[in-house]
């Protein structure tokens, strides 16, 4: 995850004051993510995890 600017084409969510963006191909291989936020002493930040995954079965 980073900043990023807007490119035509890039899917847009909002929640609360934050805009996250993920580009379309993306979407179209993952169709959605969780985004998750931790705020303690092993970790701090957010995490994206596809909801679904890449297993070949």
């Amino acid at each position: 995850m980073a900043l990023d600017e807007y490119k035509e084409g890039d899917i847009t969510t909002k929640i609360d004051d934050l805009t996250f963006l993920v580009e379309q191909d993306l979407v179209d291989i993952f169709k959605s993510f969780k985004i998750d936020y931790s705020n303690n002493w092993l970790r701090r930040g957010f995490t994206v995890i596809p909801d679904r995954g890449l297993s070949s079965c």
